[in-house]
């Protein structure tokens, strides 16, 4: 098998076709190794034959893995089964639950929202959107309290980037005609009046979003920025590539 150098394991696993599972995973953030889903059996030189997450373990001459095993298999059915207890029966963690023939769980648990704190909605809002509105709860003395993912109203943009990559829904996106709600803990935090696409006249996206964007871009950049929705803007440009520009009138 070859692999390029600074590989995960489960970077090479995906790209031969095998299948781990993974819950806090995104390609574009790089490993965060909390739900370990994705653990598997590694052996090789200078290392005890252990188990490990694969999404942090990068890949060196003469490791030994093994992705799936009994022993693999039961760990991952029960760190499921304990998610099950803690968290409602989202769709996402249906479908996974029911891969690995798992219908109830052996655990209680009295925590009863469906949050994994898997961080993946955290890590996207500071790292990818700039905004960090999204955090863990803190106890107020340092100590970070992996309990509930608080918002700050205020920071959010309501690019809805969290809801989207949330992998079992705990954070959600409506848009009700103009208006925009982003629901955390089946709690609405924030609402969002919406622009209007200039070319189809659908509202899409929110002011604070767009101001976001327009931030970053130069000069040139924000006079050659048009107020289009995805469809809209996928149609302007294609048009432009093929030197039909569509007018602006």
């Amino acid at each position: 098998m070859q692999a390029a150098a600074g590989m995960t394991v489960l970077e090479v696993a995906r790209q031969e076709g095998l299948d781990i599972p993974t819950l806090c995973y995104l390609k574009a953030l790089g490993p965060y190794g909390v739900c370990r889903l994705c653990i598997v059996e590694a052996a090789g030189p200078g290392l005890i034959p252990t188990i490990l997450p694969s999404c942090n373990l990068t890949i060196s001459e003469g490791l030994i893995i093994i992705t799936d095993s009994p022993v693999i298999q039961s760990m991952r059915r029960t760190i499921l089964e304990l998610l099950l207890a803690s968290t409602p029966l989202t769709d996402p963690l249906k479908v996974m639950a029911g891969n690995f023939g798992i219908k109830t769980s052996r655990f209680t648990s009295a925590k009863s929202d469906p949050c994994i704190l898997c961080g993946l909605c955290v890590r996207v809002c500071r790292y990818k959107i700039g905004a960090s509105a999204l955090s863990f709860a803190s106890a107020g003395n340092g100590q970070v309290i992996a309990e509930r993912i608080g918002m700050d109203p205020e920071l959010c943009i309501g690019c809805g980037t969290c809801a989207n990559i949330c992998p079992v829904q705990a954070i959600q996106l409506e848009d009700l005609e103009a208006e925009r709600r982003l629901i955390l803990y089946g709690t609405v935090v924030r609402r969002f009046d919406l622009l209007k696409c200039d070319g189809c006249g659908a509202p899409y996206t929110t002011r604070e979003f767009i101001d976001s964007i327009i931030s970053r871009l130069d000069h040139e950049q924000k006079c050659s920025l048009k107020n289009l929705c995805c469809e809209c803007a996928r149609q302007y440009y294609a048009e432009a590539l093929t030197g039909q520009f569509p007018s602006d009138g």
